[in-house]
């Protein structure tokens, strides 16, 4: 089969189907896509919102409870224990299936008239994480963001086997990690960024092995070092000592300095571990035979897949968050922990088994656009079937798909392989996840059928200022706890917690002087993010396919000069 050059649907651009791509679509039986990557990519981060938390009431039993759906949104939501109580399980929403109406139009009315999660967490698995979304498998956490097998983390994002850390991004199996991003299996790790197996290290990128080690950059299995430069376990102290980092000046000033440091020192083409094999990507970990990822971590024969932090997955395209032993998903998000042949589908666990059109849809097995189901199968629109009636009914729905499409209120038709129509999600696009990493203005989001919020942010006033917070942790006492602190940058008010505090006072280290959105949008910002551009190693000139584009200040060599500078 030869390569195909298609235009996209959504953006007008070309874009090429491979021969291996063809070979999957055949494999699952679903038509080729009529998006690009990209597009499809976007798509499907619309339909999740995992930062953005909101206070409203349960529509069931009035208790006021954190939610993803701000209460302007239109939607029935259930807190925690109402949605997961056994006295409902989503048939009693069951729909006759109407053949003169488009599937996809009445799949949109189930969405909203079920009942939704308050919160994108597997509730039963967690304890002590209430302020906390997108998490599983975790225990005291607070304002952790997906997140899974985490204990005692705060303001953190991306996770899998993060311990007793705060304010990071990207972190795996780590414990005593601090404002890090992209870390694995590190251990007293500050201000740092793509380190792996490093203890005692502070502001420092790219090292691996390392100990003691502090404004580095590129090292392999160092200790002792400062600015690269080796010392004496002796002379280390000392130098340490004197460079005071327990100080918020120092440690703001040290900052400052080991950022330059890192400009002047080259940076692989891409941010991935030398365990991959035949992978293309940005920050993918332990993978084989996976191409065009992003940020993945333990993935075997994927294509355009995103956000994967638990391993493994195989054999995924156009997949996007979670993992944790899945294989043959297509087109869809957050589906994870033993679920297989998921597609076009959102929020599915656990053990989900052949599932299409679904959203919401826990422990679910052979179901078709069913929404907000739990533990059924052979369902349709959340109907009952025999299996025999539900597979005749399925084929029907396939063909009458093709005959009578969805069509959006910009054209765009959806026909049986498309994922669910934009104007189907239930976030404005400035609130989803998919801001964070595709920031749209707002004429854009609404012209190309996104639905947008005008609505502020709440405003706490101050009690204090952050220029007035102690110089040091030590000199920090309990009533901190009743301040409302200035944002430096935003001039909104925010507070330390309890566990923050002590967490702060083992590792030494100061109050922070952002509140900690700014810090996270801080964090998002100096992450690579899933675009590629075409440019040229600064050392041998070689073309290279890389997250920095070429009008970024970076040195980027490409992978085999970086690692014969630095291997």
């Amino acid at each position: 089969m030869q390569p195909e050059t298609k235009n996209c649907q959504n953006c007008k651009k070309d874009f090429m189907i491979e021969p291996e791509d063809f070979n999957f679509y055949e494999k699952i039986k679903v038509p080729p896509p009529t998006w690009c990557p990209e597009c499809r990519m976007i798509r499907r981060f619309s339909f999740f919102n995992v930062w953005d938390l909101y206070w409203r009431n349960c529509d069931k039993c009035g208790t006021r409870t954190l939610s993803i759906y701000a209460p302007e949104q239109k939607v029935t939501v259930y807190c925690q224990p109402c949605w997961w109580a056994d006295d409902w399980d989503g048939t009693e929403y069951g729909m006759e299936y109407d053949p003169s109406r488009p599937f996809l139009e009445q799949v949109g009315e189930l969405i909203n008239k079920t009942p939704c999660f308050s919160r994108e967490s597997d509730y039963l698995t967690i304890k002590n994480s209430e302020y906390s979304n997108g998490i599983g498998w975790s225990k005291d956490c607070y304002l952790v963001f997906f997140a899974d097998y985490c204990e005692n983390v705060y303001y953190s994002s991306l996770l899998n086997g993060l311990k007793y850390s705060a304010d990071c991004l990207r972190a795996q199996e780590s414990e005593l990690c601090y404002e890090c991003i992209g870390i694995n299996k590190c251990y007293n790790t500050y201000f740092s960024e793509e380190c792996d197996n490093c203890v005692d290290v502070w502001f420092s990128r790219n090292c691996y092995g390392c100990t003691n080690c502090i404004g580095c950059a590129n090292l392999r299995g160092a200790s002792y070092c400062i600015f690269n430069v080796k010392y004496s376990k002796e002379e280390h102290e000392k130098e340490l000592k004197k460079l005071n980092l327990s100080s918020w000046v120092n440690l703001k000033d040290f900052k400052e300095k080991a950022y330059k440091f890192w400009l002047i020192k080259p940076k692989r083409e891409h941010n991935s571990n030398s365990l991959n094999k035949n992978v293309t990507g940005e920050c993918v970990f332990d993978s084989k035979n996976s191409k065009e990822m992003y940020v993945c971590v333990g993935a075997e024969d994927c294509k355009y897949t995103q956000l994967i932090s638990v391993p493994p997955v195989r054999d995924c395209y156009d997949y996007s968050s979670w993992g944790n032993n899945v294989n043959q998903i297509y087109e869809s998000l957050a589906i994870g922990e033993n679920s297989s042949s998921i597609y076009f589908s959102v929020h599915c666990w656990a053990d989900c088994l052949n599932l299409q059109y679904c959203r919401w849809n826990i422990t679910g097995k052979n179901n078709f656009g069913c929404v907000n189901l739990k533990r059924k199968q052979y369902c349709i629109l959340n109907k009952e079937y025999s299996k025999e009636e539900y597979e005749k009914l399925k084929a029907q729905i396939i063909a009458d798909m093709n005959k009578n499409p969805y069509i959006d209120k910009n054209g765009r038709i959806y026909k049986y392989g498309e994922f669910f129509p934009l104007e189907f999600s239930n976030f404005f696009y400035n609130r989803a996840g998919v801001t964070r990493f595709f920031p749209k203005t707002k004429e854009q989001a609404l012209a190309e059928g996104y639905s947008w919020s005008d609505k502020k942010d709440n405003f706490y006033k101050s009690s204090i200022n952050a220029d007035s917070l102690p110089e040091k942790i030590s000199d920090t006492d309990e009533i901190i706890l009743n301040e409302i602190i200035e944002c430096e940058n935003c001039k909104n008010g925010y507070r330390i917690v309890q566990g923050e505090l002590g967490l702060l006072r083992k590792m030494g280290l100061p109050l922070p002087h952002e509140c900690p959105k700014c810090r996270e949008a801080r964090r998002f910002n100096r992450m690579t993010k899933p675009k590629l551009y075409n440019r040229t190693c600064a050392k041998c000139s070689v073309d290279i396919y890389t997250p920095y584009a070429p009008d970024r200040p970076e040195i980027v060599y490409c992978v085999k000069c970086y690692q014969q500078e630095f291997a």
